[in-house]
């Protein structure tokens, strides 16, 4: 008979879990109630943290080979259809803060500098409060990337805003203007009116303006001939837009479903072995019967994505001190779990003293800070009988996309 999963997230490591469940045969479930930690992603596609990457570029005077992707995450990204990730070689983004960094891979909507050569790229202006063609062309000319490489970034007029609205607008909903045809096409006209005003150019560097149900980039480099794509920017990204779109796709192809529903606790087995079989049941707030299952994965995220939630004692302490010791983070949900970072699990604190924020909360070297760390103990993706994590939500793994895809896969493949 086959097992029964209940993913809890919809994140890129909950979608990463539920499609290996799929493979082997299980039935899965998607359960999930508002936005997920991915959905405020960039669109970067990184496999450890890029400012290691960097770090390690300029002490070796090189940048380092990329990673080879095993063959599951291979097949995972080539399924979602979202991400361009090289075989041998890493990409290189600019960002909107005027930084040129690198990564594994990309959203195909983001323009890779990485095969740019002794060329100028175009930077249309463009009357938005986000959007500064002349400092970011400045910024990212000076950057070292490009110096080493000859690029040159140009601010050029280009009407890329057609209507009034479009000054004041999100990035998502000028994204979304673009999956209409009609609008890409007139987008397109106006770009090749500024390669001829300018004399020709190696790329277009856009805002994040390019799609918000599929990355539009790709279809307008195809009909300029020139590689066109968006800056890299942080949390609100329309790439987090185009991921959602791609995970329904994708969760629909597989045939997992997906609930909307806030979790309030998870009660696994009663056999203590840790074993396949013991049973777990979900609490789904609004439902008097909870979900019942092999397995559950935990894909919650951390603290950015509230997974975890920072509950010092002195939140519920009364005129004096807090009733009793309580470790300062803990599990969104009600769950079997132990809370911990990467150098181990949290004590009780006995008074309302908690860590020592300002010491332990940022990242000190290559040694991440206890804000990045924190999340649920596991051996592997195990946390407890019969319930398994994945992504931002074990305690001590790197906050990348890469890695939460292989949590994700393991978690799936051992549930």
């Amino acid at each position: 008979m086959a097992r029964t999963i209940l993913v809890i997230g919809a994140g890129v490591a909950g979608l990463a879990a539920a499609w290996s469940a799929r493979r082997r045969g299980a039935r899965v479930t998607v359960i999930s109630a508002a936005v997920g930690e991915t959905a405020l992603a960039g669109g970067a596609v990184d496999d450890v943290p890029w400012e290691q990457l960097e770090r390690a570029a300029r002490l070796l005077g090189s940048d380092l080979p990329a990673g080879d992707l095993a063959p599951a995450a291979r097949q995972f990204a080539a399924e979602l259809g979202l991400w361009d990730v090289p075989q041998a070689t890493g990409v290189r983004l600019a960002t909107v803060a005027g930084r040129i960094r690198p990564a594994r891979g990309r959203d195909r909507a983001l323009l890779d500098l990485g095969s740019l050569r002794r060329t100028r790229v175009l930077i249309p202006r463009a009357a938005r409060a986000s959007w500064d063609a002349d400092a970011l062309a400045e910024a990212l000319t000076d950057e070292p990337f490009a110096r080493a490489r000859g690029l040159r970034f140009l601010p050029v007029d280009a009407p890329v805003l057609r209507f009034d609205d479009e000054r004041q607008i999100a990035d998502g909903d000028l994204a979304a203007r673009h999956d209409d045809p009609a609008r890409l096409s007139w987008l397109l006209e106006r770009l090749r009116q500024a390669l001829e005003g300018a004399g020709g150019a190696g790329a277009i560097l856009l805002g994040p303006w390019l799609g918000a149900r599929a990355p539009r980039a790709e279809a307008l480099a195809a009909r300029l001939g020139v590689p066109v794509g968006e800056a890299l920017i942080g949390a609100g990204s329309p790439a987090g837009l185009r991921f959602e779109a791609a995970r329904d796709a994708l969760l629909a192809a597989i045939g997992a479903p997906r609930r909307h529903g806030r979790v309030r606790a998870v009660v696994g087995g009663h056999g203590g072995t840790g074993e396949p079989g013991e049973g777990v049941a979900v609490h789904v707030d609004g439902e008097d019967v909870p979900l019942a299952a092999d397995a559950v994965i935990l894909a919650i995220g951390g603290l950015a994505g509230g997974g975890i939630a920072y509950t010092p004692p002195e939140r519920g302490a009364g005129p004096d001190l807090p009733a009793r010791g309580a470790a300062p983070f803990a599990l969104s949900i009600e769950a079997p779990v132990t809370m911990g970072d990467a150098r181990g699990a949290f004590g009780v604190v006995s008074s309302m003293q908690g860590p020592e924020l300002d010491v332990v909360a940022w990242p000190r070297g290559d040694r991440p800070g206890a804000l990045e760390a924190v999340g649920v103990r596991c051996e592997g993706v195990r946390a407890a009988p019969g319930i398994l994590a994945a992504g931002a939500t074990i305690a001590g793994r790197a906050r990348t996309v890469l890695d939460a895809v292989t949590t994700g896969l393991r978690a799936g493949a051992e549930a």
